[in-house]
């Protein structure tokens, strides 16, 4: 029912219930995440100091030397390019630990950085704590240099600890990052993995081989143009209904900034991607309703190099550039029907700028549209839209048209919105734009609108 009676000092008034949310809505945990957007990965660790992705467990930990660390810079840049989490490299199937474990013997302890003191681990969480970044572990099951692997018992107590101690040693964490590479026959305790998790750090998302957050399927950055955030996760969940349960699951896209490389590589700055490529990164990964989660590789001086570190800010700078003015503010809005006349889910509220209004229609209906109008043509080639996802994720199909030569016209359309939509269309002239909702699974909740024009650092090659 949408009418309600509510009891007021002056009487009884008509008051709109709110919708009901539709199917698996995310933790505030997951919502927290969905809305940095944008993070960095930092793969560093003994293949840095080897020109190589994968190493096998057998380079001498004395060559783990970096001569100028500093992972407040990592942090720094992170920052300043407008990320919100940063993830290391704890351990990678090496087996080598960057941080100071009280498991094993093959770790910083047995390098002589630092004269064997150092914590890679811990200077970066103590920077992202201190600037606001949520900070990632990534700890890798497979463990190509420990003797313990071969026996499956044994060696899932040990990562069982080394885990608490990353939980413990470097709280909070928000985000646990497993992979599934490798394996050599050894069956991974997963369910005993998530249920220390659950209990050591219960706020901490478990990704890709996890339950929380998922891998896009591709390691080019890329999200589907239809991206859907439920998902039935066959992972064992402790506490679950089972482990085909249809659960909120929003995807990561990973991604080098170097091609094709993890790690640091000496030869390795011809790969660097360039500025086009990454901006379209951007739009297929975070303009289709993905975090992206961009890798930059610190190098044997245990810096970002200098030539990463520009370009993604330099790519930081034009998307600053391009969304920094949202045209749609200043625009009138209204909407095609409002749940229960109630002002309190009206149109306005897609260009509030609080991600805790939205507008809405009333049950049953499943298309709708909201329309902006100037009193003169804006120039615009840029249109996002977001859904109020704490209601669940609704729109199946929509269209941006806009009126021109006495009719509607269509200049983009797609499937699902999400967390994030942004259309790159050419540069288009209107006073009058209007949002078509053409299909749904429930009435839609859009939480926000943008019109925004491309900063010309967007035809940078």
């Amino acid at each position: 029912m949408i009418a309600l009676l509510t009891l007021l000092a002056g009487g009884f008034v008509t008051a709109v219930a709110p919708p009901e949310p539709f199917g698996p809505v995310p933790t505030p945990q997951q919502l927290a995440w969905q809305r940095m957007e944008f993070g960095m990965f930092c793969h560093f660790g003994i293949n840095t100091f080897h020109n190589e992705e994968w190493t096998d467990g057998t380079k001498d930990p004395k060559t783990f030397l970096p001569t100028a660390f500093n992972g407040r810079q990592w942090v720094e840049t992170a920052k300043e390019a407008g990320m919100g989490y940063l993830i290391v490299t704890a351990k990678h199937h090496d087996g080598f630990s960057v941080y100071p474990t009280e498991e094993g013997d093959y770790n910083v302890k047995a390098s002589p950085w630092r004269d064997g003191k150092g914590d890679v681990l811990r200077e970066v969480a103590d920077a992202c704590h201190e600037l606001g970044l949520m900070l990632g572990v990534y700890l890798s099951p497979w463990d190509r240099h420990d003797p313990l692997y071969a026996n499956p018992p044994a060696y899932d107590t040990r990562f069982k600890t080394m885990l608490k101690e990353l939980l413990t040693w470097y709280a909070p964490v928000g985000e646990v990052w497993f992979d599934g590479a490798g394996s050599e026959g050894h069956v991974y305790d997963w369910n005993g993995y998530y249920a220390l998790i659950r209990e050591v750090a219960p706020d901490a998302l478990i990704a890709i081989c996890g339950p929380d957050i998922r891998w896009v399927g591709n390691e080019d950055g890329l999200a589907p143009d239809t991206l859907w955030n439920v998902h039935e996760v066959t992972l064992p969940i402790p506490g679950s209904g089972g482990s085909n349960e249809k659960r909120w699951y929003p995807s990561e896209c990973d991604v080098p900034i170097r091609k094709g490389q993890w790690f640091y590589h000496t030869d390795g700055e011809s790969n660097l991607r360039s500025v086009r490529e990454l901006l379209d990164i951007y739009y297929r990964s975070v303009g289709l309703g993905a975090s992206l989660l961009l890798n930059v590789s610190p190098d044997r001086r245990g810096l970002l190099p200098d030539p990463d570190r520009e370009r993604l800010l330099e790519v930081a700078r034009i998307l600053a550039s391009t969304f920094h003015y949202n045209m749609a503010v200043h625009a009138h809005v209204s909407a095609s029907s409002v749940r229960g006349n109630d002002k309190e889910y009206a149109a306005g509220n897609v260009t509030d700028n609080n991600p805790d209004t939205y507008w809405t229609v009333n049950d049953g209906v499943l298309q709708a549209s909201l329309l902006l109008r100037y009193g003169s043509d804006r120039e615009f080639d840029r249109v996002m839209l977001q859904e109020h996802l704490p209601l669940g994720q609704r729109v199946t199909a929509h269209e941006i048209q806009v009126y021109e030569a006495g009719g509607w016209k269509t200049v983009a359309s797609g499937t699902t919105v999400g967390y994030k939509r942004i259309h790159r269309l050419p540069l288009t002239k209107a006073s009058r734009i209007r949002i078509q909702i053409t299909d749904a699974l429930a009435p839609p909740a859009i939480e926000a609108i943008g019109l925004y024009k491309a900063s010309v650092g967007e035809n940078t090659e």
